[in-house]
């Protein structure tokens, strides 16, 4: 079969879906990672469970390796993957021991695992250009260990700015790596469905879907460091709560590049609504105001069906009672989130967590799906 070169004007679903996986693997990562050096710095839940979490993250990607290249393979970089998680716990370890020997031949293992990963992939993906890998690679880690840094030093506004540029990189690896996968699919050593469709997106398009798909795991993800904020006193909560504005600000952006300038201001409101009670929330929990925690909880509920109803409306293909359905659950499992870690039941907030990512990954495909329909039907896509 003929090699055909990866084509930013006419990406298919399928071709989607892989960037998205390869993306959501890396943000995970990133994520749990984050996750992981609070509850070592600041005492926050379990540490095993986690570091638990990261091991599920790199068992997971391997998996998707798994169909491409192979189980002995797939093994084999899972294993690379624990080496790091394993070297980013000895060298946090070492770190709050004051031992700067022991954290200095942690972080050196952990620039030799990087080295092996890289060279490890290129083996089996020669599609992957090793010099431009290598030096993301080098980025992502240097980057980790100044936010572990940040921690150990409670600078929690250089961890926020260092998190975002964390999550650009990694959308960026994860764009990068998908790439390579579609090359080797397409030189002829494996063979995929709907590579000459009859519909498919363009480049800028497919980034404004994956802009929203991450979005859904952005609000999880600062309403938890918001919680942590607020609750345990976790960085400063004025500038926390700021970044979770932010979030607001970005759905409005890439909404208005699928749907326009009305589209994109009352999707803002909602959003910027749900923060709002969401605060109010936490407010009146923390100050047992179970008059005002009642009100905004009927709130958030009401502003959900009214979203799901508006998102509905965008969209032929969308339904508002999925919608109603996935948003309902979403604010839900933040309500009980609050309550574990008002209670200091770190496990089962920790838990819930990990749930509202699967629901982040559910909401995320289904807006994928529906916008993907939408665009071939509406003319909007790079059909050909």
């Amino acid at each position: 079969m003929m090699k055909k070169e990866f084509d930013p004007g006419c990406i298919t679903f399928s071709q989607m879906n892989m960037i998205f996986n390869a993306r959501l693997f890396q943000r995970m990562l990133t994520v749990w990672t984050r996750i992981y050096l609070i509850s070592r710095y600041e005492g926050i839940g379990t540490a095993e469970e986690a570091f638990g979490r990261l091991y599920l993250e790199n068992m997971d990607f391997g998996d998707q390796l798994q169909i491409l290249f192979g189980r002995i393979n797939a093994d084999r970089y899972s294993r690379l993957l624990n080496e790091f998680s394993v070297g980013i716990r000895e060298m946090i370890t070492a770190q709050l021991r004051g031992d700067t020997e022991a954290m200095q031949r942690a972080v050196d293992r952990l620039y030799r695992n990087k080295e092996e990963r890289a060279a490890f992939l290129i083996s089996i993906n020669p599609y992957l250009d090793e010099s431009q890998w290598q030096e993301m690679l080098t980025e992502y880690l240097r980057l980790t260990i100044e936010e572990a840094n940040a921690f150990a030093s409670h600078n929690y506004e250089r961890d926020i700015a260092l998190y975002d540029r964390l999550i650009a990189l990694s959308d960026s690896m994860g764009y990068v790596f998908s790439e390579a996968l579609y090359d080797y699919i397409t030189s002829g050593g494996r063979c995929t469905n709907d590579l000459q469709p009859e519909q498919c997106l363009t480049y800028d398009q497919m980034n404004a879907i994956f802009g929203i798909r991450m979005l859904w795991f952005e609000i999880a993800t600062w309403s938890r460091a918001y919680m942590l904020s607020k609750i345990k006193n976790i960085g400063n909560v004025e500038e926390v709560y700021a970044r979770f504005r932010q979030v607001s600000d970005e759905f409005s952006n890439v909404m208005r590049a699928i749907f326009g300038e009305e589209a994109a201001v009352t999707v803002e409101q909602h959003v910027d609504l749900f923060i709002e009670l969401l605060d109010a929330l936490i407010t009146a929990q923390m100050e047992e105001d179970t008059e005002t925690a009642d009100r905004s909880v009927k709130l958030l509920y009401q502003d959900a069906r009214a979203h799901a109803d508006f998102l509905g409306s965008l969209n032929p293909v969308w339904q508002g009672s999925e919608w109603e359905t996935i948003l309902y659950d979403i604010v839900r499992n933040l309500i009980d989130e609050s309550i574990m870690l008002l209670s200091g039941n770190y496990a089962e907030n920790q838990e819930i967590f990990a749930t509202l990512l699967d629901k982040a990954e559910a909401a995320s495909e289904y807006f994928a799906r529906g916008i993907y329909q939408y665009a071939a039907e509406t003319g909007l896509s790079g059909s050909r």
